[in-house]
């Protein structure tokens, strides 16, 4: 079963199984699940057939780590049907699933596939905030490469499970590939013009909204052409920009706070991610290439210009 949704997919991929028995798992795991060896392209899975339609990702979860002591080989979990929202979470914590005859989830082996529903896919397959700032973290500094999964978490200040959520996304978008190292598995990003072109022609800018202020703002980073003529010869505009995350502008802000723009002194983005390597309080370079790189005022273009080519990253107009 599982086999003929993996080919009717993946018809190049080399697929074989064989139904096993797992006998000293207990006896309610036995009647829950049953099991067969998957073999994909000469690697080995343990597939988990759920015979029960109430399971889902939480029971999932406690159970694999059972089989994982029984037998200890990457696990695939077939269902025949499954809740949408089911199917959300065990896509959030990366975790290898096929519905028979409907979808193919195997981040292991960079697969996503779901044509039935174009939108959920697409959704699966965007980059997400942590991952944008990871991506303008390489390309900017450079120094993530090689580190694994935790490390990556600890220097965003976030959770391995997150940080995990996001870096499967990276590679999926193929931006960046594991490699095993003892029992710990390193991400290895690309070359650096191939993860510029990927941001130039995919990452689109990160404001959610705007809102206007008739008071001095303090405390957050300068933004957009603010950010930029503190960085060149670029006059500012007159009315100073600045960026905010969405969820720290939901605990710093209310509708009070704010005017018409008629009545405005300062401009204040809302991004759907945190500005990260904020640097003399002015956003960093790539934030500002997303913001700025369809401006009409050719100072403005050829400002930016200038400003990326101290990090060393070329920008051909998208004329």
């Amino acid at each position: 079963m599982i086999e003929k949704t993996i080919y009717k997919y993946l018809p190049k991929l080399q697929v074989s199984t064989k139904p096993i028995r797992l006998e000293r798992l207990p006896l309610f795991l036995n009647a829950l699940y049953s099991f067969e060896k998957l073999i994909i392209d000469d690697t080995a899975f343990l597939a988990i057939i759920v015979n029960d339609k109430k399971l889902g990702p939480r029971e999932f979860k406690k159970h694999g780590k059972l089989l994982k002591e029984e037998l200890d080989l990457p696990q695939v979990w077939f269902m025949r049907e499954l809740h949408y929202h089911k199917i959300q979470t065990l896509i959030e914590n990366g975790i290898n699933f096929v519905v028979e005859d409907k979808q193919v989830y195997l981040p292991m082996l960079h697969v996503v596939i779901k044509p039935e529903i174009t939108q959920m896919r697409s959704h699966v397959m965007e980059l997400n905030g942590l991952a944008i700032q990871i991506l303008e973290r390489e390309l900017i500094k450079k120094d993530l490469t090689g580190k694994n999964k935790l490390e990556i978490a600890e220097i965003f200040n976030t959770t391995q499970m997150t940080a995990g959520r996001a870096i499967e996304r990276l590679l999926t978008h193929e931006l960046c590939f594991e490699e095993k190292k003892g029992v710990s598995k390193n991400i290895i990003f690309k070359q650096r013009d191939e993860l510029w072109d990927y941001f130039k022609n995919n990452v689109l800018s990160p404001v959610k909204f705007v809102v206007y202020a008739d008071v001095k703002i303090k405390g957050l980073p300068f933004s957009n052409i603010t950010a930029l003529s503190k960085q060149t010869m670029l006059a500012d505009d007159d009315m100073p920009v600045y960026a905010i995350d969405k969820k720290e502008f939901k605990l710093k802000y209310t509708e009070r706070d704010f005017v018409h723009e008629d009545q405005a002194i300062a401009k204040i983005e809302v991004w759907n991610y945190r500005p990260i390597l904020v640097e003399k309080n002015t956003i960093n370079p790539l934030d500002a290439y997303l913001l700025l790189k369809d401006h009409a005022d050719e100072r403005v273009q050829i400002e930016l210009q200038e400003l990326l080519k101290q990090y060393n990253l070329d920008w051909e107009d998208n004329d």
